[in-house]
């Protein structure tokens, strides 16, 4: 398996860490919009499963794209952290700096082999994978965060909790008939979330780790339990045509479809007013990436 890592900071690092384990991997090859960090990172890893690449004319041999890519400087992104009042503010802080970091991508992103996935680990998470999926007009553009809100949740109620919506403001599904229940979880956990990275910054290793559980999943040959920002084709909860993070039952890098579970009344309403944000999100984002093409 080849896979081809566009972004090469501190996430595309913990990233490719814990990638280089997996024997099914054949070859990680790093790009950076600056060489430099390609060749550092590779420098740091010093394995013989990954090489650098300096522009993207070979796109069409990998099977995998990560793009983990940030146009954020780590002083701005410390900025935002104590600016901001939760940490999905912090997340959609990123958009109009990735956004541009993104622009230069969209030419090669389309000359990718039928079968290549697409997985975004850049924030905002669901944003990006609608933003890609929309304008390479391609299906197979993924999201990776969810995830991340689900063990949070788990690990604060002490079982397993799945989780819908967009990351960093999910719905866990804890069947309450109280809205007050859902608005504390979540404030605890975000509070809990947010004092972490302000005094530690960014936990990137841990996300490096659950993406390759994730990845792991993803393209198990058993059928697996994955929360992942996919297209939504068929109504779900009243929703469609939006990328959108669910369970879903994955199987050899696809989606088989939604996996099996009860949504109350009130998590139905939460889940489809974030539908809602986010498709208002991603049309504001599509007007402003046609700016950007037209001063170009």
């Amino acid at each position: 398996m080849k896979i081809l890592l566009i972004g090469c900071g501190l996430t595309g690092k913990a990233i490719v860490s814990n990638l280089l384990g997996f024997s099914f991997i054949d070859q990680i090859a790093l790009y950076s919009r600056t060489i430099k960090s390609s060749n550092a990172l590779k420098d740091q890893l010093n394995s013989t499963k990954i090489n650098v690449i300096e522009n993207l004319d070979s796109i069409i041999n990998f099977q995998y794209i990560i793009v983990t890519l940030s146009g954020m400087s780590d002083g701005v992104r410390e900025e935002s952290m104590f600016k901001c009042k939760t940490t999905y503010e912090v997340r959609q802080d990123e958009l109009k700096y990735n956004l541009g970091a993104l622009a230069g991508l969209i030419k090669p992103l389309k000359k990718i082999r039928r079968d290549a996935k697409v997985i975004v680990v850049t924030n905002p998470v669901d944003e990006i994978t609608n933003f890609l999926r929309i304008i390479l007009k391609n299906e197979n553009v993924f999201g990776f965060g969810l995830d991340l809100d689900s063990k949070r949740y788990s690990n604060l109620l002490g079982r397993e909790i799945l989780c819908i919506g967009t990351h960093g403001k999910a719905v866990p599904l804890i069947n309450s008939n109280l809205e007050s229940d859902y608005d504390n979880l979540f404030k605890k956990v975000d509070s809990e979330l947010m004092s972490y990275i302000r005094r530690n910054g960014i936990p990137h290793n841990a996300a490096g780790e659950a993406f390759a559980k994730f990845f792991s999943k993803f393209i198990s040959k058993k059928k697996q339990i994955l929360h992942v920002s996919y297209y939504l084709k068929k109504y779900f909860q009243g929703v469609n045509n939006i990328s959108i993070s669910l369970p879903c039952e994955v199987n050899k890098g696809k989606i088989l479809g939604i996996a099996d579970f009860k949504v109350n009344s009130i998590e139905k309403k939460r889940f489809q007013k974030l539908v809602k944000q986010l498709k208002q999100s991603v049309n504001h984002i599509l007007m402003t990436h046609k700016k950007l093409i037209s001063y170009k």
